[in-house]
């Protein structure tokens, strides 16, 4: 068929610890990044060391109960498309902070094209790491925008 354009590919994100409590806590950016996971304007995949470290944070922190950790988990499982483990071997030393290198280890394992950080610190300033773009918040939000 002529005149027939593919579509750009839905870019494949994973999101680290900050952005997910701030996305359940505070909303703003991060929460519309998961907004767009939701209306399908992205590819969610979830990070189990980001999950683990959520569930600690929102628990003893915020004092989320089980069933409120039950719904947001079952909203997360509803809008992502995969869940990447941690790699079987020891993770790259990369960022100065052995978390975030398991952070990005997970994210590159899991094909993503983009983790999405706050952390100014240790993950910003690496900016890309074998593929994987690391962005905040709101620059995805502005990517898609264009």
């Amino acid at each position: 068929m002529t005149g027939c354009v593919k579509a750009d590919p839905k870019p494949r994100i994973a999101c680290d610890t900050n952005v997910m409590v701030s996305a359940f806590i505070a909303g703003g950016p991060s929460g519309r990044v998961i907004e767009e996971a939701a209306d399908e304007t992205l590819e969610l995949v979830l990070l189990e060391p980001v999950l683990d470290e959520l569930t600690r944070i929102l628990s003893v922190k915020f004092h989320f109960e089980t069933g409120e950790l039950q719904q947001l988990f079952d909203l997360l499982a509803d809008i992502s498309v995969d869940v990447q483990g941690s790699p079987a071997g020891p993770s790259e030393p990369v960022t100065g902070d052995p978390d975030d290198d398991l952070i990005l280890a997970c994210a590159v394992e899991s094909s993503a094209d983009l983790l999405v950080s706050g952390d100014r610190r240790h993950l910003l300033p690496v900016g890309q790491h074998l593929g994987v773009r690391i962005l905040t918040p709101q620059a995805l939000l502005a990517e898609l925008r264009t």
